[in-house]
């Protein structure tokens, strides 16, 4: 029941994540957004963490808890021989063809739950916080916290719910999860369960905060004479903004820059490829190593920079002239289109989990993963037609504006937590 002041509801948000990945930004873009005449924000966090760090910043109260750390979405099969190649195990990241079976592929294992298990005793402390600070509502955002905040819902009878940032399956854990949870938000089709009420199911799409994500034509200006002070304004550029790891399909990019050489349709056009982002870990680095083998194998070193992290992706995404997304697993709502709608850049990526749904006819290019040569057809479509290129980028900000608006998916959450505190 309601204990706090009855003017704010005090919502308490967890999030297990150490790093800042794509929904650690959402959330903080909520944060920041949220209505504070309203709602009182808390954050259950792990201490001493950049995500802890950037949650201050947003005037919500921190409290260091004892989480579980995100389920590593790494197959082991990336660790079990570091002779293999990136190649194979990418290929080893997923099992059959392409379609149905990719697009849903089940990354929970034994050992998340029994790391989850190990962590029980984060119960206790997310009670006496529920207690001390007088919480009406728990938003989780992800599925270790949303099984662990769903038990003290229960025990205080408070409403929980949880944003679904995944579009994949994790079995039982998801079965369990969803009978603790008294709405699910969505931030994609993809992501939606086929076995849960349509009722408890809410989608709302990822924000951008469309006003501050534009970057200025003298910050754009500086950043390409930074990164490319020898490439012609002329040059299409074309890049991927992501963490460096093999399931991102990098890997293909760089073979269809390889294979943009041989096209005649070309027409002498020069197409650079700027890969930005850094490796987490250690099989990322060594993916970073092979990748940059694979330029020089290929003899495309004047065609590809590799930018290292880039922080501000704003300025790097209104640099680019297309924006490239060839994952080889489903993703759920990737950050990288909706910015790229956000500054009006048209996209090309593979059609799995969310993509398929962010990218349109007018605002981009599906191509099959793992398949360099569609990626190089494509680069050529749009490279080769700027009338093309113009129409998709009017059609992306429109896109953003109708559906990627932070502004707008913050007072839809808003919406959804005033309905169920309403009800509890």
């Amino acid at each position: 029941m309601k204990t706090s002041d009855t003017s704010k509801s005090n919502i308490l948000y967890l999030d297990s994540g150490s790093g800042i990945g794509g929904g650690q930004r959402s959330l903080l873009l909520l944060l920041n957004q949220l209505d504070k005449d309203r709602f009182t924000p808390f954050v259950g966090c792990l201490g001493d963490s950049p995500f802890a760090a950037e949650a201050e910043k947003t005037e919500a109260s921190v409290v260091p808890l004892s989480l579980p750390a995100a389920h590593n979405k790494t197959d082991s099969s990336y660790s079990t021989s570091v002779r293999q190649s990136w190649h194979e195990r990418a290929r080893a990241y997923l099992v059959g063809d392409f379609s149905a079976k990719r697009d849903r592929s089940q990354r929970f294992t034994l050992d998340d739950l029994l790391e989850d298990f190990q962590q029980l005793g984060v119960i206790l402390q997310l009670h006496r916080m529920v207690k001390q600070y007088a919480i009406d509502l728990i938003h989780a955002n992800s599925l270790s916290v949303a099984l662990l905040g769903g038990i003290v819902a229960r025990i205080n009878r408070i409403p929980i719910l949880m944003h679904k940032r995944y579009a994949t399956s994790y079995g039982v854990l998801d079965r369990i999860c969803e009978r603790l949870l008294h709405r699910v938000i969505l931030v994609s089709e993809a992501t939606r369960w086929n076995f849960a009420p349509t009722a408890k199911q809410t989608l709302i799409y990822n924000g951008v905060d469309l006003d501050t994500f534009q970057a200025s034509p003298e910050e754009v200006k500086a950043l390409r004479a930074e990164l490319l002070p020898d490439v012609s304004d002329a040059s299409i550029l074309t890049g991927v903004v992501t963490r460096i790891t093999p399931e991102k399909g990098i890997h293909f990019l760089v073979r269809a820059i390889a294979g943009l050489k041989g096209l005649s349709s070309m027409n002498g056009v020069d197409i650079k490829l700027l890969i930005v982002g850094g490796p987490y870990f250690q099989k990322d680095v060594d993916y970073m190593n092979e990748l940059k083998q694979e330029v020089t194998d290929l003899g495309v070193e004047d065609s590809i920079i590799f930018t290292g992290f880039l922080s501000d992706t704003r300025v790097i995404t209104s640099l680019l002239d297309i924006v490239l997304v060839p994952s080889i697993i489903p993703e759920a709502c990737p950050r990288t289109i909706i910015e790229a709608m956000a500054v009006g850049k048209p996209v090309i990526a593979t059609p799995l989990g969310g993509s398929k749904e962010l990218v349109t006819p007018e605002t981009g290019i599906l191509v099959p993963p793992e398949d360099g040569s569609a990626i190089a057809d494509a680069i050529a479509t749009l490279a080769t037609d700027r009338g093309r290129l113009k129409a998709m980028e009017e059609a992306s900000c429109n896109r953003a504006e109708v559906l990627f608006s932070s502004e707008k998916n913050t007072a839809l959450t808003e919406a959804v937590y005033a309905e169920l505190l309403a009800a509890c």
